[in-house]
This record gives structure tokens, sequence and C-alpha cells, in this order.
């Protein structure tokens, strides 16, 4: 035994003396050399083999030629560590370089390492750039990182930290660049400015910082004196602007940036600003008259963005030299177009309301590349625009245009895109349009054009209507009065046709209000003909949807799913479709999606391993007599999902059928039957400025029908500008009357967070049945998809940081309702959407019950309690009515599920019997197995135990009987304290 111990000492001791023989004929210091490679055992992929086989003392004894290695050439220390964009994976370990202790640049940027940024790093007080951008770190930013006295780089956007920033910045006196963005973190932007000192470049965006701009002179000078770059956009800023004494203080500043915020007032002077190139203030609540001084050259622009605000006023004279970009687009301007425009290259003034005769354009000296003018009210005829020859794109839609094209409107040898759709515009289409070998998108629809379409030799074979592929060329000459043949080898694929006209082999095209023009018998009878068919299937479809409705009632189905439907159904794009619009031929491609965890399904299930079908029947009985069908298929992405069925089963072993699963497999097609109206006559209300359009606009607008749920059939509908909206058609019978829904509907609107969709407007009409809700649309997945996902699965699963992550932001959004006084009363993991690869959280269906009768709220609150997320008080109540404690509840049912993986529907079987998600969860814990409950994928280590005990008995908190119950308050301080 001595011998053994005494011989692998003496190994020991020899390869410590080799190793050190190494160094020492280096000329580095061994504990360097032993420093980056016991960095190097934290990184486990290498795709490029940069570092694995490179860092090898024994292949590569001198380390100056290891990747990313620099030394001083007079200490031989090491001075810089870069592995920038090597593709590396880890979890990187930082005590390691602390006896690096000359260490003047560290970076590892665009990299995936993870794990958190150790305290240590903060003791190589040598660091001058420390760069950990775009990997996945996590956690807290350390507090140590203010001890780095000489840092003057520091960037550690595009990871997933979180929390608050440390005290201390305002140490950092040599601190030049602080890049943070795209992160969780937050904290008050006013108490941030107090330390920053000397910082020139500040970028914030992409967080959370809340709290007001308009803070005192001296807790901003610091920052002001040196401040040349400021980027605090995509956050939850409120308040007013900066105050005219504070924002004069920033002599030195080139670009500020402030959007996507909630940013309220108007804004002070910018007169004293004398070295601003850039200003983007798009998306806030700004209002008042635009500072002229930003327009008119004494202050030097380069780009100007205040679209989606609320500005009024004119814009009469733009006569800086220095503009290239100036967007003012969904604002309330008004007056009339700007008598001078001189070096602009890209202007959108669209969404306002804008009047004046358009010949103004013929005075214009700028280069204009895109000019939007859409969405306002001028008028007068096109002129000749090939002055601007560097144009490319001319939005001039939604206008009140007169007279003829102008054959020499496309002779820009640059002009690829023309949109006049929607004006008033007469006469032919010149052959000049078709003639050009530039022009690749071109709409005319909705004009008064007519004539024969000069395609005859033209680049007919170019020009495709491939809406869904942007990168394709287009052509839209719907909604006139043309005439003309096709040719054979083009079918219907050139042009758009309005609603009910032919779309093959056509020699004619116009609009339904113009068809009386060209009436002839043959047209007559082919109209009978084609009319004949397409009722005749329309007749099979109705009667095939209600025999599957029938067959579906007589299996038998509870109360409630009587009045609840699979709401993820979705509409293929068709021709030109409309909110109001469904028909019978539309073709819809196969895929394959999946669904959420509100899909209770009743369908034809196979077993829940294998593959499964479903056919979704949405029957809507309001208005038969105006009911068409269409083929649908289901969708994830839907802002009310419902179940189909309340039904629960149990049986041995968990989970058991009845538990809510994914599919993966291709869907057959359901059948839709929508009311809808001919067209909207009602009064459309808008709850706040920065979206503006008609109501024939909206129409007009192409739509997808996404399913029907508790509140409602649901649709996506695409305005003329691209901004996509969804649009809730209410029950009939659930909606308060006109003045208290007006009342409500407001506070609903007033709710202005980024992590909230915000409601745009709503639509009353003279019918019952016509009442709609109309918000954004938002593309993303929710946090059901992201948990209940089965193979194959899109997304990793989400690591316990990440779930905790998304507790706290939904607690945060709930602190924000509640401090208002407003209850969301529909939470669910399908109305919390995660936005983005960082897990942001966006809030849906927030607080609709108070726009219901109490009828409505109580078939709300009966779904709530079917899928498990009803508070039992909600239970008890004969008028139940949601509120702040029921918020609390159903917020705890959610973090169970993010713990467990398991969904609220489960009916879990164990010794104990079956009993639901909340009370297997209790039962754990108070047999003393809590950790038993906790998600494989998570449960795995010793890391965090600590923290899922903590945040399991947060949820259980959450669960108590209401007098016991707390508040979102402290709910959410118990989760920002819990430390990963």
């Amino acid at each position: 035994m001595n011998l053994s111990i005494s011989f692998a000492f003496s190994s020991y001791l020899l390869l410590l003396l080799l190793f050190s023989g190494v160094a020492s004929a280096s000329g580095f210091d061994p504990s360097e050399l032993r420093s980056l490679l016991e960095f190097k055992k934290g990184i486990k992929t290498d795709p490029f083999d940069k570092v694995l086989s490179v860092w090898d003392p024994d292949s590569r004894p001198d380390p100056t030629s290891w990747t990313g290695v620099t030394r001083d050439p007079n200490s031989g220390s090491i001075v810089s560590l870069n592995l920038d964009r090597l593709g590396l994976v880890g979890d990187l370990k930082f005590h390691t370089l602390t006896p690096l202790k000359n260490l003047q640049n560290l970076s590892l940027s665009g990299n995936a390492f993870t794990g958190r940024v150790a305290p240590a790093l903060g003791s190589i007080t040598s660091l001058q750039h420390l760069d950990l951008s775009n990997n996945q770190f996590i956690g807290t930013i350390p507090g140590r990182i203010t001890d780095l006295y000489g840092l003057n780089y520091l960037n550690f956007s595009g990871n997933k930290f979180d929390g608050g920033l440390p005290a201390g910045f305002r140490d950092l006196q040599q601190l030049r660049v602080l890049d943070l963005h795209n992160n969780a973190l937050r904290g008050d932007i006013g108490q941030l400015f107090t330390e920053l000192r000397n910082v020139e470049h500040v970028d914030l965006s992409y967080n959370a910082f809340y709290g007001g701009l308009s803070v005192a002179v001296e807790n901003v000078s610091s920052l002001a004196n040196t401040a040349r770059f400021v980027n605090l956009s995509h956050n939850q800023l409120n308040g007013g602007f900066f105050k005219e004494e504070a924002i004069g203080l920033f002599k030195n500043l080139q670009v500020l940036d402030l959007g996507d915020n909630l940013i309220a007032g108007s804004l002070p002077s910018f007169g004293s600003l004398p070295g601003l190139r850039v200003l983007r203030l798009g998306t806030n609540q700004l209002f008042g008259p635009v500072p002229v001084e930003l327009l008119e050259g004494s202050v030097p622009l380069e780009e100007l963005d205040l679209s989606r605000n609320g500005f009024t006023g004119s814009v009469r004279v733009i006569n800086s030299t220095t503009l290239k970009v100036l967007n003012l687009s969904s604002n309330q301007l008004s007056g009339d177009l700007p008598s001078s425009l001189r070096s602009c290259e890209i202007v959108d003034l669209s969404g306002n309301t804008i009047s004046g005769d358009i010949s103004v354009m013929e005075n214009w000296e700028a280069s204009l590349v895109v000019l939007n003018l859409s969405s306002n009210k001028l008028s007068g005829s096109l002129s000749n625009l090939s002055h601007f020859e560097d144009l490319n794109t001319l939005n001039l839609r939604n206008n009140s245009l007169t007279g003829a094209l102008p054959p020499l409107l496309v002779t820009s040898p640059r002009l690829s895109v023309v949109e006049l759709s929607f004006n008033q515009l007469t006469g032919p289409i010149p052959g000049s349009f078709f003639t050009s070998t530039i022009l690749k998108s071109l709409n005319l629809s909705g004009n008064h054009l007519s004539g024969v379409i000069p395609l005859q030799g033209s680049r007919v074979n170019e020009l495709l209507v491939m809406s869904s592929y942007p990168q394709m060329e287009s052509l839209d000459l719907s909604y006139n009065s043309l005439t003309g043949g096709l040719p054979s080898e083009i079918g219907n694929r050139l042009l758009i046709f309005p609603h009910g006209m032919p779309s093959a082999n056509s020699a004619q095209v116009q609009p339904p209000d113009h068809a009386g023009h060209h009436n002839s018998k043959s047209n007559v009878r082919v109209s009978i003909i084609v009319a004949s068919v397409v009722a005749a299937v329309m007749i099979v479809f109705v009667l095939l949807a209600y025999h599957r409705a029938q067959v579906k009632e007589f299996r038998g189905r509870s109360g409630f799913s009587e009045t609840t439907t699979a709401g993820d159904a979705k509409l293929g794009r068709f021709s030109r479709p409309s909110v109001f619009k469904f028909h019978s031929n539309v073709q819809t491609p196969q895929t394959s999606l999946s669904f959420s965890n509100d899909h209770l399904l009743t369908s034809k299930s196979r077993s829940l391993s294998g593959r499964q079908e479903f056919v979704a029947e949405i029957v809507e009985h309001d208005a038969p007599e105006r009911a068409t069908t269409s083929s649908a298929y289901v969708n994830t992405n839907l802002l009310d999902n419902e179940p189909t069925t309340s039904g629960r089963k149990s049986s041995p072993g968990s989970p058991l059928p009845s538990s809510p699963h994914f599919i993966e497999s291709c869907e057959q097609p359901a059948i839709l039957d929508v009311y809808s109206p001919d067209r909207l006559v009602g009064e459309l209300f808008f709850l706040d400025t920065s979206l503006k359009f008609t109501i024939e606009e909206l129409s007009r607008a192409p739509a997808e029908v996404l399913g029907r749920g508790s509140h409602g059939t649901l649709y996506k509908a695409t305005l003329c500008d691209g901004h996509m909206l969804t649009v809730k058609w209410l029950r009939v019978g659930l909606v308060k009357n006109k003045k208290e829904f007006a009342k409500e509907v407001k506070k609903i609107g007033s709710v202005r967070q980024p992590n909230f969709v915000p409601v745009r407007a709503y639509y009353w009409g003279p019918r019952e049945q016509e009442r709609l809700l109309l918000a954004d649309y938002i593309d993303c997945d929710s946090l059901a998809l992201h948990l209940y996902e089965t193979t194959p699965r899109r997304y990793s699963p989400l690591s316990f940081s990440q779930r905790l992550k998304i507790g706290v932001e939904v607690a945060r959004c709930l602190l924000y309702l509640h401090d208002r006084g407003l209850a969301h009363g529909n939470l669910k993991p399908t109305n919390i959407l995660l936005t983005d690869s960082n897990y942001h959280v966006c809030i849906t269906d927030y607080c609709l019950h108070r726009l219901m009768t109490p009828t409505g709220t109580a078939e709300q609150i009966l779904n709530l309690g079917a899928l498990g997320y009803r508070a039992p008080e909600l239970a008890l109540a004969s008028k139940p009515v949601p509120s702040l404690k029921a918020d609390v509840y159903a917020f705890g049912v959610i973090l169970m599920e993010l713990l467990t993986r398991r969904s609220a529907g489960d009916i879990i079987s164990g010794q104990s019997g079956a009993v639901d998600l909340t009370d297997w969860v209790k039962l754990c814990d108070e047999e003393g197995r809590g950790m038993d409950c906790i998600d494989r994928d998570i449960a795995g280590g010793e890391e965090h135990t600590k923290a899922m005990d903590e945040l399991l008995a947060i949820s259980l908190k959450c669960i108590l009987p209401v007098n016991e119950r707390p508040n979102i308050r402290q709910v959410f301080e118990d989760l920002c304290s819990i430390s990963v």
C-alpha cells in the first residue's frame, strides 16, 4: 500500500516538473497555463476543432500558437483570450481564469456557452474589455463586476440574464461602452441613469426596464455629458419624455432610440443637440406637433422615426439637407403635403389624414427611393414622376386619386413596386406598365380602370400571383372593369380576381359593383351555370356538416362541450379572401400541426402514444340563411383555444387518456359554418391612435379563420399595410349593452404594456351578431405548446431557469393588471405566449369577462373549471365573477404545470386513487416527496433542488383557501427571491 502511494506521488511530481519545464521553456507562467487547461474543461463541443485539440501542451508546447491566446511580449503574461464565433458549447467555470492576473481582454461572443457568470470574474481587476454577448448565460449579473475599475467595454447582450443591475456602476469610471440588450433585465430607468457616468454607448433595448424619463436634471447630467449612443427601445418605459432642460444636456448625443415603449406626452425642443443624427421614437403614446427643428435643418438628423404615435398638426416644409429616412406614419397629421422635400430617400407618411393635391410632388427635389403616402386623403391626378430617377417603391393606395394612369409613370430605371389600389383612377392601363423589365409588383385593384389588359407580347410569364411567397413577382388588377384574353399557359395565375368572378379562362375581370357594365347573354348563361354548380356544392357541404354534427351529438357530449369547439382551425389562402366571406372551393394545403393543451380531443382518438386524427366541426346557427362552408385545418397559434369536452376519465397509470396531448400527424379538414354579412356598416371605434384603418378596409382584409372558443369565432385579418389583426367575433347573447361595453372595453384598451397583446379597436354593428373585438396578431407559440409538445419536438425542453423566468414574467404581468384593479379572468397556458428565443412572455385574452353578460361570464368560468384553473370559491358562487385572488389560484396551477409538465386537466392515478394535478402535488408535498412530482427533464441534478422546493412551496400557497391565499405582489416578490 505504501509503495503504491509513493509511486503515485512520485508520478504526480514528475508530471508537474515536466509541465513546469514546458511552461518555463515557453516563457509562460505555469499557473496561467494550468488556468487555461482548467478553463478548457468547460468546453464540451468544438465544431471547428479550434480549441480542444489545439490547446494541447504536448503537441503545441508554445501557448502563443493556441487559438485566441495572446501574451504580452515584454512580460510574457497572457493579456487576451478571444474565442469569438467559434460555435463552442459548454458550461464555463469562470473562476478558473482568476490566475490570469494581467488579462485585459476576455471575449467569448457568438458561442453557445451556458451557466452563470461567477462573481470570481470580478477579481481579474486588469480586465478592460469583457464581451460575453450572444451566448446562453443565465441568472443575475454578479455584483462584483463593478470591482473591475479599469473596464472600458462591457457587452453581455443576447443572453438570458435577468433581475436588476447591481449597484455600483458609478464606480466604473473608465466604462465607455455598456451593451446589455436582448436579455430579461429589469429595474427603474431613472435610478440607473444616476449610476452611469462617462459612458458613451448605452444599449439596454429588449429588456424589461420601467419608469419614466422625466427625471430631475441632476440624475441624468453625468450620463448626458458623454453619451453619444443611447438605445432604450423595446422596454416598458412609461411617463413623460425628457424635460427640455434635461435633453439639452446631451450635447454629444448622435443616436437616441426609445421606440416601442409607453412614453407619453409632447416632445421638447431638440434645437440644442448639434450632433443628433438618428431619432427613433416610434410606437409610443406621444402627441402634439412635430418639433419643426427636426424637419427644417437646425438639427442635422439623418433618420427620424415618429411612427405609431398621436402627433397632430401639419408638416408644411421639410427643408433638411441631411435627412435621409423620414417615418411619420400612423399618426393624426393633417394639412397638405409638404411643399418641399430636399434630401430624403425613404419617406413614409402613410396612415394619417394628409390632404391636398398630389401634384405638389413635382416640386420635390429629393432622391426618393421609397415613397409611401397610402391611407391618407390625397386627391388630384398622377403626373409624371420620372424626375425621381432612383425611385424603387411607390405606394399611394387608399387615397382619392383620379384621372388616367400616365404612360411615363414607370420610366424610372429602378421602379419595381407600384401600389395604386383603392383610388378612383380611370381609363386604360398603359402598355408601358407591362413592357418594363424592372417592374416586379403592380397593384391597381379597386379603381375604375377599363379597356383591354395590354398583356399580349408582354412579360406575362414573369408576372405571377404568388402572394404567399413575397419573393415572387405579383400583379393585382381585381375590382376594375378590364377585359382581355389571357395566354393559355398562364391560366388564372396572372390575376387576383374579385369575389364571385370566374378565375380560369375568363375574358373579363370586373368588380361586383361594376358587373352591369358589360352584360351579355352569354355571360348570363355562364353565370347561371356557375352559380348553380356552386350552390349545389354548398348544399352538399351544409348537409355533410349537419350530419356530422348530429352524429357527434348522438355519441354524447356534456353540456359544457355543447358550447365550445376546437378552436384552432385555419383556412388555406385563396384568391381574394375577406373577413366576412368564406367559400367552399378553398384549397387547403396538407400540413402537420400541433394542438395546445386546451384541446381535450373527442375525435377519432387512437393510442395517445401513436398517430391521432382529429376532425373539428364548427357549426354556428346564429344566421343559417347567410352561412357558407369551407375547409379548414387546425392551427396552434390562437388567442382563445377552448376544449371540445370536459369529460375526465381515470385509468391505471399516469398520465391517463384524458390528458391533452399534441398531434403531429396530418390533420383531416374540418367543416366551418360561419355567419358573415356582405359588408360592415356599423361603427368602428379605436382605442389608441397608433393604428388607423376604415371599416371598408377591414371588410376587404384577407382573412383566415382561426377557430371558435367560448367567446366566439376568431379570425386573422391582414390589413392593406400588412398589419395583422386578430378579429374576435363575439357570440350572440354574451355581450353587454353598447354603453357598458364601450365603458369596459376602454379600460381593457388602456392596458398598454409590452407584455400584453394590445386591444386596438372594436366594431359595433347594427345587428346583434355584429360585435367585433380587434387586437394585434402575435405570430408565436403558447406556453402550452412548449410544455406539452410531443415527438417530434420543435422545441427543446424548457430548463428550470427558463421556467422560473416565465413564472416571474407572468407574475409581473398579473401585478400590472392587479395594481390597476383588473383581473385577468381567463389565465391558462394557451393565453401565455412566448414571443422569442428568450421566452419573453406576452399575455392575451385578459379582462374579457368585463364585456360579458353574467351568462357569458359563467360560461367562461365553467370552461376554466373544466380545464382545472378555476378557483374553488368560484365553483361555489351562485353568480361567479373573476377576481384577483382567483387569478392567483390559476397562476398557482400554472406554476405546478411548469414544475411537473403535467396538464391541469390530468387525472393522475396512484396508490391513493385518482386525483387531479393540484391534489396530487399537495399529496406529494404532505408525504415529504415533493421532488417526486418534478418533471424529470429538470429534476436530474442537484443544482436547483432548493430553488425547485421554493417554487413548489409558492405554487401551494397560491391554491390555499381564498382567505389564506397571498396577493400577487407577495407571490411576485417570493418568486424574485428565488436564487438559481
